[in-house]
């Protein structure tokens, strides 16, 4: 028998709120751009792990929470969450055979598309300005994303998730 399913969903839940909390936590202002996009990465794993289960219905509502709690317009990072999702998704068998630091890579493509989506969103509601210092959270999500795919996958092999 697998892992009960009340206790597997509340974990998953807990790794994105711990995702949530991580990604609004303040930082200095000269440093907010080296922020690594934790939510993205959490998303992008149980994408990758569980396609079935976790998939762009998951992205969206993840992405209404993350406005409602940075105080955002609604939806802008619910439509940007959700096409990352859908990509993630439809190359979902791809992108699992790929080793670590190939997906590492991808990853820093992957979060740097994200953030250019929220910036030109954002840029067609009201005025936004890009800092061009992105890229290094971006590069810092992508060094932090093996730790982070074996710290998901061990919990996910510890509450047998499959």
């Amino acid at each position: 028998m697998k892992g009960h399913f009340l206790v597997q969903l509340i974990v998953v839940l807990a790794t994105f709120v711990v995702a949530l909390v991580l990604e609004i936590t303040p930082w200095p202002s000269g440093f907010h751009s080296f922020k690594p996009s934790w939510l993205v990465l959490v998303l992008t794993y149980w994408i990758l792990a569980l396609p079935t289960r976790i998939n762009i219905g998951t992205a969206f509502l993840s992405g209404v929470i993350w406005d409602v709690v940075l105080g955002t317009i609604l939806g802008v990072h619910a439509l940007v969450l959700s096409l990352a999702a859908y990509l993630v998704a439809r190359y979902n068998q791809i992108l699992r055979n790929l080793s670590l630091w190939q997906q590492s890579l991808l990853i820093i493509i992957f979060i740097l598309l994200v953030r250019i989506g929220i910036f030109l969103l954002e840029l067609s509601i009201h005025s936004a300005v890009f800092s061009w210092k992105e890229i290094f959270g971006a590069l810092i999500s992508a060094a932090l994303w093996p730790w982070v795919f074996f710290l998901l996958r061990k919990i996910q092999h510890q509450i047998r998730l499959d």
